[in-house]
């Protein structure tokens, strides 16, 4: 027999008289398996429970983190407003409107790019601008769904005094504003690619 006509494969076929154990240690690796936590590796003993366990708790961990960004862009919202208007300089004293909107478009700027860096890092979209604008279309809805239960409250219900304003602007408004604009910037907004 020569070179040629030898199965190839196993460096125990070469050396027929070779005892069993080293054939088997000898014998070519099998095809090599994915390591856990890589791409194509079938965790067969992880009950489904564990999987499920992961989610939620990846989901409360953005939730925080999209309040904590949430909580700072109202006192950057708030504190620049009360800036702006009452503050020592009094700059826009008089001027609710405009000191409200300089207020709001700083917060909401501040907010994605706090969102973009720590939130959803990762997954962020590799066309910033469509991510921005995308961002600020969620953050005008938030304040429409607002402005809503403000004119619900008012011409619906006929309340008017302001505890009902303030509940339901910044009480059933924000809640629900909140829910959309956490939802709409999961699915919508930061679907870039997972990076590591």
């Amino acid at each position: 027999m020569n070179d040629e006509q030898r199965p190839r494969g196993s460096a125990a076929a070469l050396e027929p008289a070779a005892p069993a154990l080293e054939s088997v240690a000898l014998s070519d690796p099998p095809a090599s398996r994915p390591q856990p936590g890589t791409p194509g590796h079938v965790n067969e003993g992880a009950a489904p429970a564990s999987s499920l366990t992961q989610r939620a708790l990846a989901w409360t961990r953005e939730f925080i983190q999209f309040g904590l960004v949430g909580a700072t862009a109202f006192i950057v919202d708030m504190g620049l407003f009360n800036l702006l208007q009452h503050g020592p300089l009094g700059v826009l004293a008089g001027h609710p409107n405009a000191a409200q909107f300089i207020a709001a478009a700083t917060a909401t700027l501040y907010s994605w790019i706090a969102n973009r860096l720590w939130t959803y890092r990762g997954r962020t979209q590799d066309n910033a601008t469509r991510e921005a604008i995308l961002f600020f279309v969620a953050n005008i809805c938030g304040i429409a769904i607002s402005q809503f239960c403000l004119l619900f409250t008012h011409d619906i219900l006929g309340l008017t005094s302001a505890l009902a304003d303030n509940i339901a602007v910044y009480v059933v408004g924000f809640v629900l504003g909140t829910a959309f604009r956490f939802f709409f910037y999961h699915y919508v907004v930061f679907t870039g690619r997972t990076r590591a």
